[in-house]
């Protein structure tokens, strides 16, 4: 409660500069000469303040929103120029014994207390490099324009009554410069007050520009190059229990890697939330400590924290350091030293199964790392491309991974083919658990292929892995399935179990639940959110589609929300 009071007290703080930067640009304007936005500004600033400077208003109401938009951004630089501004104007005013209105004073008061109260929340650093290029270009640019003043106003003394020598001339430029005041010269001509509006314009395009490269926040560079790439994957295959920490390995992902220990997340940012793909990918001993890095990075960049679909294996210490945990689903696993096709439970994979024999489908495992064959990946693209026309060309990512074959490294592929040697469909498997257990990720099948052509694939499949010694198959979560639902569960557990029962339109949960509840999985496997701050808001509903969708998120909800709508 008290985080939510101190945050909305600090949104009301930048909703008020960005007011004030309003009522400054709107001042510089020239339709404040308008009868109607006279009076409205009036009301709001005496008139013996309104006498704008030239573009000064304007200026620095656009300074201001940006400082606003970055004190948003909860960068450190940002609050420190904000409050060395409101202490400055504050005590410049009552130094000169100037009578502010009361609600000026009463704002500039509130924003200030604020400010000081929660310096601790302002703590996002500023990029050091442009912070430094900021630096030399404000002092380069002020010894320029300084300079192209002095000998401007020195040329022009014809026109300015206080310039009598070149020292006159220097004064009178950083006089300019610093007040940014051509009534202060003493002009007598046109030219002069020209040249020193000019200089002004200058001189504030030099501050904005420094601004703008001053205020820019330290953002984490994703490391991308195949070098940071076979560091993520030393360490996926060497901590990642999780069955979704291969997908760290996916172009789709950032990589976070620790500084104090060995360790990895893969996350993407939606807004402003800092979502993760699965469990943090690190020594179970080194995980309180990892967390406390990646939530520090976040608190001092203002990002949420979202982690989609974590285990067991960290859940306990995500709740203990104050996260919210709700169930998201199960996975269906098998312990292939016990599966097999016997009993109801399996009854129906065992008849496609029997049905794709008597077809004559065999099933073949595909090593690229190997030999690569150019004819068996051109048919595992043809049917990508038949299986995305279907889908209307949605791909979904994040928490789904592609066909790799770009770089297959540790994926296994399976895929079976007709008598006449026609590829019918394919499964891409992942490891995980150091190999003791693999993921069924991308499953694909053209749209004539016989019953049983993907069960086949995952039971052989399984069955070969099983006399390899792997432990685990898994073939992925069902979203929502089996959500407490019960007095007492909170009021997102009722939301997820609605959306389960409810929009199967937008995403056919139901469906997907019953095309892994057939092949009979020996364990369900509880898989969560967990996310801080607390409680649950639709900024993390709304990172979970955005990662998952990142450019056809509202082109694919929409259409069937007003379907369901239209239902009911």
């Amino acid at each position: 409660m008290k985080t939510f009071i101190k945050r909305l007290l600090q949104n009301i703080t930048m909703v008020l500069l960005i007011l004030v930067a309003l009522k400054d640009i709107a001042i510089a304007l020239p339709i404040r000469r308008h009868s109607g936005l006279h009076h409205m500004i009036i009301g709001i600033q005496a008139p013996s303040q309104m006498q704008p400077r030239g573009i000064l208003p304007f200026l620095s109401g656009t300074l201001m929103l940006l400082l606003a938009y970055r004190l948003y951004k909860r960068v450190r630089l940002a609050w420190i120029i904000e409050i060395i501004a409101l202490t400055v104007g504050l005590t410049y005013h009552l130094a000169r014994h100037q009578v502010l209105p009361f609600h000026t004073v009463l704002a500039d008061i509130f924003v200030l207390t604020v400010l000081v109260a929660s310096y601790k929340d302002f703590a996002r650093s500023s990029d050091r490099i442009t912070v430094k290029r900021a630096i030399g270009f404000i002092l380069c640019s002020f010894f320029l324009v300084l300079s192209n003043a002095a000998i401007g106003l020195f040329l022009l003394k014809a026109d300015i009554r206080s310039i009598h020598s070149i020292y006159d001339a220097i004064y009178s430029s950083v006089k300019l410069l610093v007040l940014m005041d051509t009534d202060s010269l003493g002009m007598k001509g046109q030219a002069g007050k020209f040249y020193g509006d000019t200089l002004i314009i200058i001189n504030w395009i030099c501050i904005m520009a420094s601004a703008f490269l001053l205020l820019k926040p330290l953002v984490y560079n994703p490391i991308i190059n195949k070098q940071g790439k076979q560091k993520a994957r030393q360490l996926v295959l060497k901590y990642g229990d999780n069955p979704m920490a291969y997908l760290a390995l996916e172009n789709d992902k950032k990589y976070f890697f620790g500084s104090r220990i060995e360790g990895v997340c893969a996350y993407n940012l939606a807004g402003d939330v800092f979502t993760v793909c699965g469990d943090m990918i690190c020594d179970e001993k080194d995980g309180l400590l990892f967390l406390w890095e990646i939530t520090d990075f976040c608190r001092k960049n203002n990002y949420d924290t979202l982690f989609i679909n974590i285990t067991d294996k960290f859940s306990s210490l995500l709740k203990m350091a104050g996260f919210g945990i709700i169930k998201y689903g199960e996975d269906a696993c098998f312990l292939l030293e016990e599966y097999n096709l016997a009993g109801k439970k399996a009854a129906k994979v065992r008849a496609a199964i029997n049905h794709a024999n008597k077809e004559g489908i065999m099933v073949f495992e595909y090593t690229p790392q190997e030999k690569r064959d150019h004819l068996i990946e051109k048919q595992m693209q043809s049917i990508t491309e038949e299986w995305l026309q279907q889908k209307g060309g949605m791909e979904m990512g994040f928490m789904l991974g592609g066909m790799g074959l770009n770089e297959p490294m540790d994926r296994r592929y399976f895929y079976a083919i007709n008598t006449e040697g026609e590829m019918l469909g394919f499964v891409v498997f992942l490891p995980y658990m150091k190999g003791k257990g693999y993921l069924a990720d991308v499953t694909r099948r053209r749209s004539n292929a016989p019953q049983g052509v993907l069960e086949k694939i995952i039971y052989d499949a399984f069955m070969v892995m099983k006399e390899e010694g792997v432990l685990w198959g898994n073939m992925g979560l069902s979203p929502l399935y089996n959500i407490p639902n019960e007095p007492g569960c909170s009021f997102t557990e009722k939301v997820f179990t609605f959306i389960y029962e409810n929009m199967n339109q937008t995403y056919d949960f139901r469906a997907l639940h019953h095309a892994k509840l057939k092949y009979g999985p020996t364990d369900w496997q509880p898989r969560y959110l967990a996310f801080n701050p607390r409680p649950f808001s639709l900024n993390f509903g709304y990172a979970i589609l955005k990662v998952q969708m990142p450019k056809n998120m509202f082109k694919t909800i929409l259409p069937n929300l007003l379907k369901l709508d239209k239902q009911q």
